[in-house]
């Protein structure tokens, strides 16, 4: 079994893990950490353009709106890699200028400036919402939540706009996907 399938098999026992244990009533603490290991996991599941990621380049990902993913986060990727890069994880405060990211997540309570922020980003970042696609245009991927578990959605021609490809195996796993 390559590296890859065996990722992506990590990946969906960890969904199926943790959407049960969500399920049963672990509340916001426990949504917060499966979206931290989603936006981690994700990165491995895009294919990017060529310069995208460069030798010896951080892979970052950045959070505006939501400090507990954002806390989750910093933990579960600490020494850790994407594609052979170590993961960054980069605070974005309101007013803040927006360094170069290749995943930006955009949630909490505040819609018009996450929204603002994801039509900011420029190059191929892949843009993830908590709220529908239809509500952040410019997201590529939005976290949606099913019978309390947490789940995903994918916009494909938010990601060909993006520059990015979204791998099949993600693909098979999103709730939905628009633009297939």
């Amino acid at each position: 079994m390559n590296v890859a399938a065996k990722l992506f098999l990590a990946c969906c026992a960890w969904y199926l893990l943790a959407g049960q244990a969500f399920g049963q009533g672990l509340g916001a603490a426990r949504e917060s950490a499966v979206k931290a290991a989603f936006l981690f996991k994700f990165g491995s599941f895009v294919e990017w353009p060529p310069g995208a990621l460069k030798p010896g380049d951080a892979f970052v990902i950045a959070v505006f709106g939501d400090d507990n993913v954002a806390a989750e986060l910093e933990q579960l990727t600490r020494g850790r890699t994407v594609e052979g890069h170590p993961v960054s994880v980069q605070r974005v405060r309101e007013g803040e200028e927006l360094a170069p990211v290749h995943i930006l997540f955009a949630g909490g309570p505040r819609e018009a400036r996450a929204r603002d922020i994801i039509n900011t980003v420029r190059g191929p970042v892949l843009t993830v919402t908590d709220s529908p696609l239809g509500s952040r245009p410019g997201a590529v991927l939005a976290f949606v939540q099913e019978d309390g578990r947490v789940r995903f959605s994918a916009s494909l021609p938010a990601a060909t706009a993006r520059g990015i490809r979204l791998s099949a195996k993600l693909l098979a796993v999103a709730q939905q996907v628009e633009g297939r």
